[in-house]
């Protein structure tokens, strides 16, 4: 049995990592999350913590993996006022809409008639893959002269991707463990999702008029403890948690706009709510990097073949995709090359894997060697094809 003073050690050990990771990121341009998967590889190959601690970890995989994905979901959606009225704003969330819905129904077949994969795993593997990482792609963008709107219209795709891609995750594996007819599948996501943004708009209403009584100043603590709430209460009422978390994050972000909509004086300081989130997401990510990473087969060379056949799949996919929208909008222009190269896997990915750990440990086992390799790999060929064309759209400006 595990003692406290060693889970005490475990979990500063983690927090002291995810610090270096950012530092090496900041110095060095290393992505931390990639350095932590690094780290838990090396701790999997070197014995260095024993597998008891591992297996005493691998028990709360499903909490952490919850937390991440409401912090995710939250904290990303904080940063996107949605009652601003320029264009960039939909047209980034434009952009990472069809993300989501162009891999998905592209890569979904390629799986299930080439590589013959089953067609729910098919499903759902293609909407894990749908992420364009904020993670990486945000530092990216800031390093290239650009287009103001078109760097924040990108900005947004990241950011609002990284929710629809839960979202749609989290909807493929409910379908899955109710496994029944086609029209009792309708009926109980109609249900599941309608309850949901029902749901999540009373409480974040609520809370909004309680924010105005009560003007306490640890506000954005007790907002965390309510995202907590919700997501219990949705799942015990089989209405969907995440779309409940979703429409009160909505209601949060745009609290002024909201409360002179339906004439409630509430409004809460987005930034410090912002940056308590990230606190938090600093923790439970690390966490979750470097627990993944203490599963990964480096050897495993057959994964590794599959993992870059679909990354350069992926890579294909997003040059057509880009070039296909900016045919029918003209939104993107000379930068179609530039926001082209943003295929890169990251942050998003390697959680909803720690949750299918969680959910369906199977299908995590089947799977998890060749998804974190197309997240490495993804990262690797998004670089090279960013620093490519970001050279040359500079040559062009000169």
């Amino acid at each position: 049995m595990i003692s406290e003073n060693e889970i005490l050690i475990l979990l500063s050990g983690i927090i002291f990592l995810g610090f270096i990771g950012e530092i090496a990121f900041r110095k060095k341009r290393i992505p931390d999350m990639l350095l932590l998967l690094l780290i838990g590889i090396l701790i999997h190959y070197s014995g260095i913590i024993s597998l008891k601690y591992l297996l005493v970890l691998r028990e709360f995989v499903g909490l952490f993996g919850t937390i991440a994905l409401i912090l995710i979901v939250f904290g990303g959606l904080l940063k996107i006022n949605f009652m601003n009225s320029e264009g960039v704003i939909s047209r980034g969330i434009t952009l990472a809409s069809v993300d989501v819905v162009f891999i998905v129904a592209t890569l979904t077949p390629i799986l299930y008639y080439i590589f013959h994969i089953s067609l729910m795993e098919s499903l759902l593997i293609s909407a894990i893959l749908s992420e364009t990482s904020v993670t990486f792609i945000t530092p990216l963008i800031e390093r290239v002269k650009i287009d103001e709107k078109i760097r924040n219209m990108v900005k947004i795709e990241t950011i609002f991707n990284s929710v629809l891609n839960i979202i749609a995750v989290l909807l493929i594996i409910d379908i899955i463990n109710n496994n029944s007819s086609v029209i009792g599948i309708t009926s109980y996501l109609f249900a599941s999702i309608s309850e949901g943004i029902v749901l999540g708009g009373v409480v974040g209403l609520l809370w909004l008029i309680t924010l105005k009584q009560a003007k306490t100043p640890h506000y954005y603590m007790v907002t965390v403890a309510i995202l907590f709430l919700l997501w219990g209460i949705s799942d015990y009422l089989n209405a969907s948690p995440i779309l409940s978390i979703f429409t009160f994050a909505i209601i949060i972000s745009n609290s002024g706009q909201i409360s002179k909509l339906v004439k409630i004086a509430g409004k809460v300081d987005t930034d410090k709510l912002t940056m308590f989130n990230d606190e938090i997401s600093f923790f439970v990510l690390s966490f979750f990097y470097v627990y993944i990473g203490t599963f990964v087969n480096i050897f495993d060379i057959k994964s590794l073949i599959f993992a870059a056949i679909i990354t350069f799949t992926l890579a294909g996919l997003r040059y057509g995709e880009i070039y296909s929208i900016d045919l029918a909008t003209k939104w993107i222009g000379s930068y179609r090359n530039i926001l082209s190269s943003f295929s890169l896997r990251g942050s998003t990915v390697v959680v909803l894997l720690g949750v299918l750990l969680s959910l369906d440990p199977n299908l995590f086992d089947e799977f998890s060697n060749t998804i974190f390799f197309i997240v490495v790999i993804s990262i690797m060929v998004g670089s090279v094809l960013f620093s490519i064309h970001s050279r040359k759209l500079e040559g062009k400006n000169d």
